[in-house]
């Protein structure tokens, strides 16, 4: 986007519209309040992308999402960007409040969409392929380039500040969800980064003697086209689908560091996949009754995304409040870093499976079962009010369970 325009100027030393709540300290404020800094100014929305209204509220986020409440609809909710070859539907700190360090994008191509070659300043990202076929190119620091294929389970992962783009190369749409470790990641793009450029600096930089190749291409809006057609002709390589890649994990072709009765966990950490820095994800299959022991990160906020079925969770957070709620595919909820919680598979014919990305490559697990196994009979008695024999028939389990089933 363009740093020299009338309306960046304006913006420019404006209080944000975070630091305007913090001093206000209203709980309401996003909903009443005008907006103070427009979305366009976070993401680069084009003509055909909408924008921030007058209440602050991103458009297409329906009234009905509670904003004190740890649970997002992303697959219902209105895209902000729409085109013909794909959609973009944003999820950060202004349409979902709790959010605090993460924020995600559902992203969908159709056959030859293209997310342009973009970055993120203030965040690393890591994204999970959920449907389709696409091809991604990352351009690093060093001046060099990596170009590999993503099917469907495969994650990736980009640092902040490097260029990359995703190309749907298959026949169906492609559905990738991507989350940032900032609740307000930045966006720019190469197509907005090059309008606000005079042709005369880029043919200087690229060796061209004027009139040259800018000139002729005389694209001057400094607005990111964020999703575009590829041409019909393509004149790619094709061979980057056999190339092994440090951007790249498969998390299908693994087996499962998690396995019982009650259901599968496939772990995607920097243990595995050594890129990862900022962010990680497990891939939880829960048989029918499954559940995930109550526990907390001490070092990372969860953002959980339903793929398939049904998941029923619980927070407990400071200050004794407490949610329980029923999400089913393409919703999320969100748990901050360190928050006692749990979830299970309330269907008892179907499994269910959920996406659990993490604010930390390498998420701490503290479960509840090694939690009350570590203290005395008489620690437990003065909690509960019980005689401390009552204590003795307590399994003494000092290590995480992970997984259980009501017919475990």
């Amino acid at each position: 986007m363009s740093s020299n325009s009338a309306e960046d100027k304006q913006e420019d030393g404006k209080i944000t519209r975070r630091d305007f709540m913090k001093l206000i300290g209203a709980a309401g404020a996003l909903a009443t309040l005008p907006t103070l800094v427009p979305f366009s100014k976070v993401f680069g929305v084009t003509a055909n992308e909408t924008s921030t209204n007058q209440t602050g509220n991103i458009s297409g986020v329906t009234n009905d999402q509670n904003p004190g409440s740890n649970s997002f609809n992303l697959d219902g909710a209105k895209p902000q960007f729409f085109s013909p070859t794909g959609s973009r539907t944003i999820m950060t700190a202004d349409n979902f409040p709790i959010l605090k360090g993460m924020g995600a994008v559902l992203l969908r191509l159709q056959k030859g969409g293209t997310r342009e070659p973009h970055w993120h300043p203030n965040a690393a990202e890591l994204c999970l392929c959920l449907t389709g076929d696409v091809r991604m190119t990352v351009y690093s620091p060093g001046a060099s380039h990596d170009t590999f294929t993503v099917g469907r389970g495969d994650i990736t992962f980009v640092p902040s500040g490097y260029v990359h783009d995703v190309e749907n190369i298959g026949t169906e749409e492609a559905k990738l969800i991507i989350v940032y470790n900032n609740d307000l990641p930045e966006d720019l793009g190469i197509s907005g980064s090059i309008g606000s450029m005079s042709a005369r600096v880029l043919d200087r930089f690229f060796g061209i003697n004027p009139p040259g190749f800018f000139d002729q291409l005389n694209y001057r809006s400094s607005q990111d086209v964020i999703v575009g057609p590829r041409p019909a002709v393509y004149t790619g390589s094709g061979i980057e689908s056999s190339v092994t890649n440090s951007h790249k994990f498969s998390l299908e072709k693994i087996t499962p560091q998690i396995k019982n009765q009650a259901g599968t966990a496939v772990l995607g950490t920097s243990a595995n996949f050594h890129i990862l820095k900022g962010l990680a994800v497990f891939i939880v299959d829960l048989k029918p009754t499954g559940m995930i022991e109550p526990h907390t990160h001490p070092n990372a906020a969860e953002l959980n995304y339903v793929i398939n079925g049904k998941v029923r969770y619980t927070v407990f957070s400071p200050g004794g409040h407490t949610e329980t709620g029923e999400i089913g595919e393409g919703e999320v909820f969100f748990v901050p870093q360190g928050y006692f919680h749990y979830l299970e598979n309330p269907d008892n014919v179907n499994s269910g499976t959920v996406a659990s990305f993490f604010g930390n490559e390498n998420p701490n697990f503290i479960g509840i079962v090694g939690s009350l196994s570590a203290y005395s009979n008489e620690v437990l008695a003065s909690v509960f009010s019980k005689d401390p024999k009552f204590f003795s028939s307590l399994p003494r389990i000092e290590k995480n369970v992970f997984l259980a089933s009501e017919t475990g």
